[in-house]
């Protein structure tokens, strides 16, 4: 089926001064953690804390058991005396799939709804065939949340496939970029990000 490709843990990504996250997370101290909220569900933790400016990376993850689905949310703490080194391009969602290479059909096709600009469009469901160097970037407008599109996304290759989803209060953004070949970049979150934490100052992403 649809598999995810070149992952890296965890499923998100941002730029701390100057230094993408992929660099960063590798040297910094990692505590992971499970607890059981219900028969149903597991919550996990990954809990990232940079010794030099006090910055910690919070991602909770709730697993499903009677249904294939996980959510997750990232938390963005300064705990340190100073402020915190510019936080930028945050992305709750940063991963890449590979196509359901098992069928005939295998094409990525993106299923995915207007929102609720007051027009006679509002919720018509629209579809978008991702061929090799396509991309399609969808978000809101002004920062209204359904007010261009919704932030529900049917994404399928061949027999299988996979729904997105982006808790929508806000400014959210996502982008679903195919490579050349059997590849397709998936982002999402705030449109924008670029700021500052105080000391004590927490942040979150979009839930995810």
């Amino acid at each position: 089926g649809l598999a995810v490709i070149d992952s890296v843990e965890p499923p998100f990504s941002f730029v701390y001064g100057g230094q993408p996250s992929s660099d960063l997370l590798k040297t910094w101290k990692l505590e992971r953690t499970t607890k059981k909220l219900d028969k149903n569900r597991n919550q996990h933790t990954l809990t990232y804390a940079d010794p030099k400016t006090g910055l910690v990376v919070r991602c909770v993850a709730v697993e499903y058991n009677d249904y294939p689905v996980v959510e997750w949310t990232v938390y963005f703490k300064n705990t340190g005396s100073a402020d915190s080194p510019i936080l930028e391009n945050i992305l709750a969602l940063d991963t890449r799939l590979r196509q359901d290479t098992s069928a005939q059909d295998n094409e990525f096709v993106l299923y995915h709804n207007v929102g609720t600009p007051c027009s006679p469009r509002d919720y018509e469901p629209l579809e978008t065939a991702l061929t090799p160097s396509v991309s399609k970037t969808i978000g809101a407008a002004g920062g209204r949340p359904t007010n261009s599109d919704l932030s529900y996304f049917n994404l399928r290759s061949g027999n299988h496939g996979m729904i997105i989803v982006v808790g929508w209060p806000g400014q959210w953004s996502a982008k679903f970029a195919r490579d050349e070949k059997n590849g397709l970049s998936v982002v999402a979150g705030q449109e924008l990000t670029h700021f500052k934490l105080l000391s004590g100052e927490e942040v979150r992403t979009p839930l995810m």
